[in-house]
């Protein structure tokens, strides 16, 4: 597979080459309406900047690009760029996705508004990606602007702010009665007449000056088989002697083996269908004092909820006959097993979250001389997980306000510029675990099993100088100093006793140094070095929990005596822009060293008689993760637009608790990752076509060597493709298909197959 996509690289490169090579002689005509590459972009330095003059490799998805695809997840438009493994777990029904950018999870915010939880997840359901006007992406180690999780990229989902009057609505419906919901409008309403002399209060003291945006979206499905129900033989169930002949024997029982303890296991059944449903608003509302002076406020909630249904056993005897009830023997080799069959055997975890994000962010510009930027913003989540077999309901509460100051001083002609700022961040988490009276009701609480609590207080300030010393040359130097306190830690432990942490107080500084040199006045070599960290989140300090697969019992706690994770980089890189911005061409490489990697330590232990297996996180592992970035991009003649970009890791593990690992890639780095896309775009008519490729991807609970099965991580060919046909400036018909190929392949779960959805828009 990876010979044929490499192939395909190389003949599309060649061709791109010799097109853009034509465009020497191509009618202007032929690209007076498309856009430039060239784009402005500010998440790399904290200042306006071309995106080829930052100090890092930086992408910027624009709404163009987010529309030309379904778009409905808001990971899909990272495909369009280089070095992004997505990390979901069951494609848009997903609420804790952790993109990875060189070796290790980005830092994603809307707004500048950290979007995680207090599991450094996200809930990638919630942003609004109707009202998302771009999307920013940089690479390489960030903390040095935005501390912690900012240890190898940051991702930024930046929203509209509207200039005249929009109107949307759409309806779509496809697979496996999949529907999407939206509407849109927005508008500068109290903009003056041209009777000046009747004007109302509104128009003479707000004007065009004020404007708003509201939008709101609805998506549901029914889903699609995700995961089988395995049965792995233990000898807690071993039967011996005689057998009940009122028993059935299930027969021909199809089995795989387990990439996670090489063990057979057994299908007996399905959990069903993964069905969800979401809802969302998002209002956005402001006031412009000038060109160079605003103030906006944005509330965005977000209410989802998933499941499995249709769950069921696939077991049946000698005579073809189905078993779905009561006892059932399960023979494997010589020996016999006995497993029940309940009502709620195929029955698997329900979950539900709501989230409020409030930001309010305030610009303030006298240019070339200050720029001033202040947000403040909270970010409220809570997630209820059902568990019909545990007969318990989990109520996660976890919020996060956040304030950030910055200001930048331009001096000696805006040839130095000095960026000063400061950030605090407060994370506070309770989990209560309650049993309940009447296991198929969620909310009939009778009494708490566990319940973990904590708060996490960051403060950080940083400062970046920049400074031109010639026209072709920018030297870069700052760093940021975040201390953090890490407070009111208690959880339950393994033996079920209440148990208080003990309080952190600790912090990090990370340095980073920086050069830009343009080589010509359409190229730039970069090179830069720096130290990052990601401090220990909540839920490693304080989550605790257990579980119990083929009779085997789980218990784990949190660890509040975690240190951060910390990456020290350095990388060195080329950009050029050809024909008038309408081919850019990009290459990267770059090392990091990652020390104090935090895993999961299992012992074995007896509690109450019973052999369990006990898990703490502990910082144990260091491991390295070179690669080169690669991108070519281009608008072409005829309408057409594309992009080229590979990724190639060397990953290993330098050092791993007890060697476990000797010789392992690192978790959840594929060693490549290749997407090609092309678009033709019309005013009547749009169509675009997204190829991507990642290699295999492992976690640490898996055997890099294990073949195909669920939940393993195979290496997966991808293409999607859609074509909008625009009647008129008010109407778009659009269908799209996911995974044209219908390629089977693995994010957590199975994902979906070939998903085909027909989109209708009306607009203003």
């Amino acid at each position: 597979m990876m010979k044929r996509v490499m192939m395909l690289s190389v003949f599309v490169c060649t061709l791109a080459v010799f097109w853009g090579a034509g465009m020497l002689c191509a009618d202007e005509a032929s690209t007076e309406s498309t856009n430039n590459i060239g784009t402005i972009t500010v998440i790399a330095t904290r200042t306006p900047k071309q995106p080829i003059d930052a100090p890092g490799s930086v992408s910027v998805i624009s709404e163009d690009e987010i529309s030309a695809f379904n778009s409905e997840h808001p990971f899909k438009p990272l495909f369009r760029t280089e070095g992004i493994y997505p990390r979901q777990y069951r494609g848009l029904a997903d609420y804790w996705s952790r993109p990875m950018i060189r070796g290790n999870r980005a830092l994603v915010m809307v707004d500048g508004l950290n979007w995680y939880d207090y599991g450094q997840y996200y809930h990638t359901g919630s942003i609004p990606m109707t009202d998302i006007e771009k999307i920013e992406v940089v690479r390489g180690p960030f903390s040095a602007l935005y501390g912690t999780l900012a240890q190898t990229g940051v991702i930024n989902y930046i929203t509209k702010i509207p200039y005249e009057m929009e109107a949307e609505g759409s309806f779509t419906f496809g697979t496996d009665n999949t529907q999407y919901y939206s509407a849109r409008i927005a508008d500068r309403p109290f903009s003056t007449s041209n009777d000046s002399e009747n004007l109302s209060w509104a128009e003479k003291n707000l004007g065009d000056k004020f404007f708003f945006s509201m939008s709101f979206k609805y998506r549901t499905t029914d889903g699609y088989e995700t995961n089988p129900y395995y049965i792995t033989p233990s000898s807690s169930n071993l039967v011996s002697g005689d057998l009940d002949s009122s028993i059935p024997v299930a027969a021909n029982v199809d089995r795989d083996t387990s990439p996670t303890k090489g063990a057979t296991r057994y299908i007996v059944g399905t959990n069903g269908d993964n069905w969800y449903e979401d809802y969302g608003t998002f209002l956005k509302t402001g006031y412009e004092f000038s060109d160079t002076s605003k103030i906006w406020y944005s509330y965005n909630i977000s209410q989802f909820e998933y499941g499995w249904q249709g769950g069921k056993s696939c077991l049946v005897d000698a005579g073809g006959n189905p078993i779905t009830s009561g006892s059932y023997y399960l023979q494997d080799g010589s020996d016999t097993y006995q497993y029940p069959l309940t009502d709620t055997t195929f029955s698997v975890t329900s979950y539900q979250k709501e989230s409020h994000a409030h930001t309010l962010h305030y610009d303030y510009s006298v240019p070339y001389k200050m720029d001033i930027n202040a947000l403040v913003g909270y970010n409220d989540k809570e997630t209820q997980s059902h568990s019909v077999s545990g007969a318990y309901t989990n109520v996660e509460d976890n919020d996060l306000l956040q304030a950030d100051l910055s200001a930048t001083f331009h001096m000696m002609d805006s040839r130095f510029l000095l960026t000063v700022g400061t950030q605090g961040v407060k994370e506070t988490a309770t989990v209560t675990k309650h049993n309940l009276s009447s296991p198929s009701d969620p909310d009939s609480w009778a009494s708490v099993q566990t319940k973990d609590s904590g708060e996490n207080l960051t403060w950080g300030t940083f400062i970046q100088a920049e400074y031109t010393p010639i026209k072709s040359t920018t030297l870069y130097l700052g760093g940021r100093y975040d201390h953090w306190w890490a407070t009111d830690t208690e959880y339950f432990d393994i033996n079920g006793n209440h148990a208080v942490g003990k309080d952190t107080d600790d912090g990090q500084f990370s340095p980073k140094a920086s050069v830009v040199f343009r080589l010509m006045d359409n190229g730039v070599l970069r090179a830069s070095y720096g130290e990052s960290f990601t401090a220990p989140c909540l839920y490693y300090r304080i989550a605790s929990y257990s579980y119990k697969i083929g009779g085997e019992t789980t218990y784990a706690a949190g660890n509040p005596d975690l240190d951060p994770t910390t990456n020290t980089s350095w990388e060195v890189g080329t950009e050029w822009e050809f024909l008038d911005k309408h081919l850019r061409v990009k290459a990267t490489y770059f090392q990091n060293d990652f020390d104090d990697l935090i895993v999961n330590a299992t012992r074995t232990n007896v509690i109450n008689g019973e052999s369990v297996s006990i898990k703490k996180r502990i910082n144990a592992e260091s491991s390295e993760v070179d690669g080169i970035e690669t991108g070519i991009e281009a608008i072409l003649p005829y309408n057409l637009k594309g992009g080229i970009h590979y990724t190639h890791h060397w990953s290993e593990y330098t050092k791993t608790e007890g060697n476990s690992k000797d010789g392992w890639e690192v978790d959840e780095v594929p060693t490549d990752i290749f997407n090609f896309w092309a678009g033709y775009f019309t005013d009547f008519l749009d169509a675009s076509v997204n190829l991507r490729y990642s290699d295999s991807v492992y976690d640490g609970k898996r055997d890099p060597y294990s073949s195909s099965a669920f939940d393993d991580y195979e290496d997966s060919f991808v293409v999607d493709a859609q074509i909008t046909v625009k009647p008129s400036k008010k109407l778009a018909l659009a269908l799209s298909v996911d995974n044209l190929l219908d390629e089977e392949c693995y994010e957590y779960y199975k994902a979906p197959g070939r998903v085909i959805l027909a989109t209708i828009t009306l607009s203003r």
